[in-house]
């Protein structure tokens, strides 16, 4: 009888102390909540970061930071988040070098689907396939067309190797069935600079950088690269409808956390993230840089990322890709 009764009296207060640490834990979040964009401050990453942070300072009551920690073609910053305590007070804000970079780089610090606890898809933003004004090339078809031809003495620029842009292309070339020759730049505006001077006859360009110039008149667009027509260029094809289906690229923003983060931690923030995409202020912003919004549930998410890893996987294993 002793024994039982000191059997329920530790028991007691095993849970009277659970109690006690859970009354003590304050309600998340508590204090700043940090989200690190692996790119320069004035890039889509960032842009997109700071729009949505507005809101959520207010719905969460917290400050919330943005900290550039660039390098290393995004791997510092997600190297950073991956590393850091799963609580949900650093994020990541992640675009499509997350799930390219594994396959360009012979070893990284992270995984892209298992070092983190997606949160919740941002959208997805067409890259441009563009041509000068004055080029003869009217359409894709055209540009293709003509490329076949000339196999290898075509050029086109990017803004890097290793970059949205070159991959972009590089999708092209495989699901045209054409060979580019390739021609590295540091930047859109190096690029879209050597398109006007005729240095090269095709880049892709981001939407961002090239409506403006499209919108001038010194550019011509050819195709966009996701399946749905951009709201901004409403009168450019996509790539399935200029005849080439395979050449799907859907540059993309999310937002992760690191693996381990408490699932009502993911919920909170999923909620938030969404209910802010979803005021007229932050979605004029967000629908103003072109992007199509597509927020849903953390599971979407990683399915989302799966597939853009396994896309990129193959293009480039196909074009023979390797970066250190």
């Amino acid at each position: 009888m002793t024994n039982r009764r000191q059997v329920l009296s530790l028991s007691l207060l095993a849970l009277a102390g659970v109690a006690s640490a859970e009354a003590q834990t304050p309600p998340y979040p508590s204090r700043p909540i940090t989200i690190v964009a692996p790119f320069p401050a004035g890039g889509g990453a960032d842009v997109v970061a700071r729009i949505i942070s507005d809101r959520l300072r207010e719905s969460l009551g917290q400050p919330v930071i943005i900290d550039n920690r660039v390098g290393a073609a995004g791997s510092i910053g997600t190297t950073m988040v991956a590393r850091a305590p799963a609580d949900g007070y650093t994020l990541l804000i992640a675009s499509q070098s997350h799930t390219a970079n594994p396959s360009l780089y012979a070893k990284l610090p992270w995984d892209p689907i298992k070092s983190f606890a997606p949160i919740v898809l941002v959208g997805v933003i067409p890259n441009v396939v563009a041509v000068s004004a004055s080029s003869p090339y009217k359409t894709l078809a055209d540009f293709v067309a003509y490329a076949k031809t000339k196999q290898g003495q075509v050029n086109y620029g990017s803004a890097g190797i290793g970059t949205s842009i070159h991959l972009t292309a590089e999708m092209l070339k495989q699901a045209a069935q054409i060979n580019l020759t390739h021609i590295p730049y540091k930047s859109d505006s190096e690029s879209y600079a050597a398109l006007r001077a005729g240095d090269i006859a095709m880049a892709p360009l981001g939407l961002a950088f090239a409506k403006a110039h499209i919108d001038s008149g010194e550019l011509r667009a050819l195709a966009v690269t996701t399946p749905k027509r951009s709201r901004l260029l409403p009168n450019v094809p996509t790539a399935a409808e200029s005849g080439f289906p395979a050449f799907d690229v859907r540059p993309w923003y999310a937002f992760l956390a690191p693996t381990g983060t408490p699932p009502a931690v993911v919920a909170k923030l999923n909620a938030a993230i969404t209910e802010a995409m979803k005021t007229p202020a932050v979605q004029a912003k967000l629908l103003d840089l072109g992007l199509d919004l597509d927020p849903g549930t953390p599971e979407a998410l990683t399915q989302f990322l799966q597939a853009d890893a396994s896309r990129w996987d193959k293009v480039i294993k196909q074009a023979g890709i390797r970066l250190e």
